[in-house]
């Protein structure tokens, strides 16, 4: 069931968006390099006090938009393993989840992509996504869908590795097609992973 929020956190979570919303629309025009916390400020109407109440840094206002992803993407695995879904479907899903989101906005996609950030700083959403493909990998492995014969700490790796590339070579280039492209990708990848019952 879920949480029902007071108002205080109601506020709270209003703010916090809110901010966010005015920081990636800066992004978007002036770049997150060019883009200062007084400007995000400023367009929030806030004080630089709640700004960081909410965000340490600048750059952890894209760590929350990984937190976002990461939140999607969990909720579609769970949705799919009460569903007793195929742990292939349930993985493939689960790296689409975010697409839709990521065609609505790829502007700042593209910014993601284009910060520095986005290759080192978000360690922490980037290993949580390891560790969920990885215990996807393990069950699929644990019902005999998936070979044993690689590690699913590796597997994990490599679809995570998927994922981040195709959406990268996305953001950068003159393509529409990010659905098609993911799931082509992954579908290289479930295709070795699949487990040999023949003779």
């Amino acid at each position: 069931m879920a949480q029902t929020l007071t108002r205080t956190q109601r506020r709270q979570r209003a703010t916090k968006e809110r901010i966010f919303r005015v920081a990636m629309d800066l992004f978007i025009t002036k770049g997150f390099e060019n883009t200062t916390v007084s400007e995000i400020t400023e367009a929030a109407d806030i004080g630089k006090g709640t700004f960081f109440t909410y965000f340490p840094t600048k750059e952890a206002i894209f760590r929350q938009l990984g937190a976002m992803m990461m939140e999607t993407m969990s909720t579609t695995a769970e949705e799919g393993l009460s569903q007793n879904q195929p742990i292939s479907l349930v993985l493939k899903n689960t790296l689409l989840a975010s697409v839709d989101w990521h065609e609505a906005n790829k502007p700042i996609t593209q910014q993601v992509v284009r910060s520095h950030f986005s290759m080192d700083a978000e360690t922490s959403n980037k290993n949580r996504l390891v560790e969920m493909l990885a215990s996807l990998v393990r069950t699929g492995q644990s019902h005999g869908e998936f070979t044993s014969e690689f590690e699913a700490w590796d597997t994990a790796v490599v679809l995570a590795g998927a994922y981040f590339a195709v959406i990268a070579f996305w953001a950068l280039a003159e393509d529409d097609h990010l659905r098609e492209r993911l799931t082509s990708s992954v579908d290289i990848v479930l295709k070795g992973m699949v487990a040999n019952h023949e003779p």
